[in-house]
């Protein structure tokens, strides 16, 4: 919890009327000043050690008077620097009553503007750094990231140079606060990092205090990803490296004599040990689940297959959702501005649906979703609308689920429309509209570039800091941190550039997702079927779409044990690039049973559109196998991929290779790759480009591939699992540049005009599929930069395999559509 937040809770404070103070042409403004902030300097002092309130509120309402009065007198007298710090603090009495009274943070806000702006015009750096950290702080209360995000780079740029370790620690906390919000954890990590040794300089001893708050908070934010991963020795790690600084904050906390903070900071503590028990208990279900002999099917009758969704309660809701529920009624019944916020209508769901009101749980649920919706919406860049949903996916799922349930498919369509690849989907639309530009394309695949560079460092310093013993990594931490603001100094030069020159790049679209009847209608024209997944803690969801039909199942697979599985057929497949071992035929049949058998039935079209979920989005269900006859479900259907169906749509149409010109890319450091190349290259006699010997360097690359519609790489890739964006194409150094086509760059690709887009190489197809359905790999970045149709490869593969597997695919895709030649 940051400072902000901490304060809100200490200091119940009701709202306080602006009232001008009488003045006379003796008093010193000055001095009125002075007065007022030691007044409010009291009551805060007072306020954290009893945490008693109502004794100051007289102190509060005579400093918001005499605020009025001085900072009208300074903006006469054009007395710009005492102004700023007047105005500083009549924006933190709005921020205050914000929290009881909404329409105050627009006050609040535009205070703490003018107080930059003031501060701005008084040569203060200390004091402009130090609003535009406020102004971050209420506009991430407003929901208003992206631009809190950039108040907050902005802060601290001016901090940096302040010369002061106080306004330093709180600009540092404000951009923590953004990344918090971006649920960007590894980069949280990084600036609280930097924060705590800040802080440890300040005069302040309470910066100290918030610093190693603000760290164990986002270490406990890290710790509840175990809700949904299954990697449970971080989160145990994280715990402990939150209960080390809140145990640290309350030494200080008490030290100040400052009782009721360190009560609160106590109550941290606790819940670090709750959550501690919770994530041993899953741990516990996890460990059992993997031994049970029931998730092992051999036939369809061994798998639990129902056409019910929603779960069903029995008995009084538990006391802990009582109690969050009794909460959001008393916010709402004060006017608190989150009182209606998407989670607070999705408690009202649940605790209506266990006293089994069903109806009025699913007009609860629906509102839940309209709200997240909205609140998608407000925010402008696509890293923010790619995060918002991280741990508030259930909520478009709990209305879905309900949906399901009466057979009300185009709503629930919708909804699960809304909850997939919706920031890239808005990417690609906001594109459309004019972002197709090479200079534009340039300019995004650089900042995409420096944004994961920076979020790879900050990956490495949050795995360096979490060490047992972090002392031992002090050179390396500091070089990092080093690294980490260097990059990020160049990001915000790039974002000046993108300002002036492509502002539209910094502002995303939102369009509506396609609805059902859109896309049954693609079907009809276009004779496929779609099965899309959704992966929940103790199932399945899977929808199977025809051109004139919907089929949807609930098939009991719970998430640790699909997780298990899904390693299992991974391990095996990338094994079986090497001779004498093959892919895990077991789990491959088990995988059938559970996710295509039981639609298998149903489907009657040659073509499926699978969009996965997930871990789901790591395998080829073209290996899966079927127990009953032994054969591939890759060997009756021509089978693709899609990120949904709403990014599906707005794709173009494929096209078969017929008239296209080739350009072929290939390593000749392998035969393998050059003699792919070659066989290929005949196919379009007069119409290719093939470069193999030497290899390419990525400058010719880009130069080449906007003059052919059909591009070939034989080349060898890698997959990076901590930064996707990172993973690469390898081509030949050319100076200062070591070779390697990440697939950030690959968003500035020309490709518009491509027709198919191969990259025969090792696991160019995988991707981290997130908790809130982004996709980010090189699959991402080649859709963006224009192109309709990809092959990858989703594992390691064998070199002369694949070679011989690339040659029958073009030679097939002459006469045929791609997806079948495939």
């Amino acid at each position: 919890m940051t400072r902000l937040c901490r304060s809100l809770l200490l200091l119940m404070v009701a709202w306080l009327c602006v009232l001008s103070m009488p003045s006379s042409a003796q008093e010193d403004a000055l001095s009125v000043q002075q007065r007022a902030i030691a007044r409010i300097d009291t009551i805060i002092d007072l306020v954290r050690k009893t945490g008693d309130w109502r004794n100051g509120l007289s102190e509060f309402m005579q400093a918001d008077r005499e605020l009025a009065a001085s900072n009208a007198f300074f903006a006469t007298s054009n007395d710009w620097g005492p102004l700023a710090l007047g105005l500083m603090k009549q924006g933190t009495l709005r921020r205050i009553a914000a929290q009881w009274a909404p329409d105050q943070w627009a006050p609040a806000l535009s205070l703490y503007r003018q107080a930059a702006g003031a501060a701005h015009r008084a040569g203060s750096v200390a004091y402009q750094a130090d609003a535009l950290a406020w102004v971050s702080s209420v506009e991430i209360s407003m929901n208003n990231i992206a631009q809190a995000s950039s108040d907050a780079k902005e802060a601290l740029r001016l901090a940096e140079t302040a010369g002061d370790n106080n306004v330093l620690a709180h600009a540092l906390e404000a951009v923590g606060a953004v990344q918090i919000a971006q649920r960007d954890l590894s980069g949280a990590a990084a600036t609280f990092e930097r924060g705590v040794s800040i802080a440890s300089k300040a005069k302040d001893p309470m910066a100290t205090y918030f610093a190693f708050s603000n760290r164990a908070d986002m270490y406990l934010k890290r710790a509840e990803r175990c809700s949904f991963e299954r990697a449970f020795e971080p989160c145990y790690q994280a715990l402990d490296h939150a209960r080390s600084d809140y145990q640290r904050a309350l030494t200080i906390a008490r030290k100040s004599g400052y009782t009721a903070l360190a009560t609160g900071t106590q109550q941290f503590l606790s819940y670090v040990e709750t959550r501690r028990a919770l994530l041993q208990q899953l741990d516990r279900q996890h460990t059992s689940l993997l031994d049970a002999d029931k998730f092992r099917p051999k036939m369809p009758g061994d798998v639990l297959v129902t056409d019910t969704f929603a779960p069903h309660w029995e008995g009084m809701p538990p006391p802990a959702l009582m109690q969050l529920y009794q909460q959001v009624k008393r916010l709402e019944a004060s006017g608190y501005a989150d009182a209606s916020s998407a989670r607070g209508r999705y408690v009202e769901g649940m605790v209506e649906e266990m006293q089994g009101n069903n109806d009025e749980a699913l007009k609860q649920f629906l509102q839940a979703a309209e709200l997240l919706q909205r609140d998608r919406r407000a925010l402008h860049d696509e890293r923010s609308r790619g995060t918002i949903l991280e741990d508030r996916i259930e909520i478009y799922y709990a209305a879905m689920l309900r949906l399901l349930d009466r057979h009300r498919y185009d709503e629930a369509f919708r909804l699960l429309e809304n909850s997939r690849s919706r920031a890239m989907a808005d990417l690609l639309a906001t594109r459309k509209l004019g972002l197709g530009r090479p200079r534009e394309q340039a300019l995004y695949a650089e900042w995409m570039t420096l944004r994961s560079s920076i979020a790879d460092a900050q990956d490495e310093l949050f795995g360096l800091a979490a060490a047992v013993d972090p002392t031992r990594n002090d050179s390396q931490i500091r070089s990092l941190q080093a690294r980490i603001r260097h990059l990020e100094n160049n990001e915000a030069i790039l974002r000046l550039r993108i300002d002036t020159e492509a502002p539209q790049l910094r502002n995303l679209a939102a369009p509506e997702p396609v609805t059902l009847k859109d896309l049954q209608k693609s079907m009809r024209e276009e004779g496929y079927e779609m099965l899309q997944y959704v992966v929940l803690e103790h199932g399945i969801v899977l929808w199977h779409i025809t051109p004139e039909s919907v089929f949807v199942r609930n098939v009991f697979l719970p998430r640790s044990e699909l997780i298990h599985k899904v390693e299992l057929l991974n391990g095996s497949l990338s094994n079986s690039r090497e001779p004498k071992t093959s892919s895990d035929v077991p789990t491959a049949r088990e995988l059938f049973l559970y996710l295509v058998q039981p639609i298998i039935g149903e489907v009657h079209a040659k073509r499926l559109v699978i969009v996965p979920h997930e871990t789901l989005g790591t395998i080829p269900f073209q290996a899966l196998q079927n127990p009953s006859d032994g054969s591939y479900l890759g060997e009756h259907l021509q089978i693709s991929y899609a990120l949904s169906a709403s990014v599906l749509l707005g794709l173009r149409r494929p096209k078969g290779i017929i008239g296209g010109r080739l350009l072929a890319v290939a390593d000749p450091s392998d035969q393998n790759f050059a003699a792919e190349a070659l066989r290929i290259a005949k196919l379009f006699p007069g119409r290719s480009k093939v470069s193999i010997n030497p290899l390419a360097t990525k400058s010719q690359v880009k130069s080449w591939i906007g003059n052919f519609d059909i591009v070939h790489f034989s080349v060898h890739g890698k997959y990076v699992a901590g930064e996707p964006l990172l993973s690469y194409l390898a081509l030949a150094p050319s100076g200062a540049d070591n070779g390697q086509l990440t697939a950030a760059e690959m968003f500035g690709l020309p490709l518009d005009n491509s027709r198919l887009v191969v990259l025969s190489a090792c696991e160019t197809g995988r991707a981290e599929a997130t908790h809130a359905n982004e996709v980010m790999g090189m699959e991402r970045a080649l859709l963006y930069a224009g192109a309709g149709t990809l092959v990858l490869s989703l594992w390691e593969v064998n070199a002369a395999a694949t070679a011989l597997w690339m040659q029958a695919f073009y030679e097939a895709a002459r006469s045929k559509p791609l997806d079948e030649a495939a």
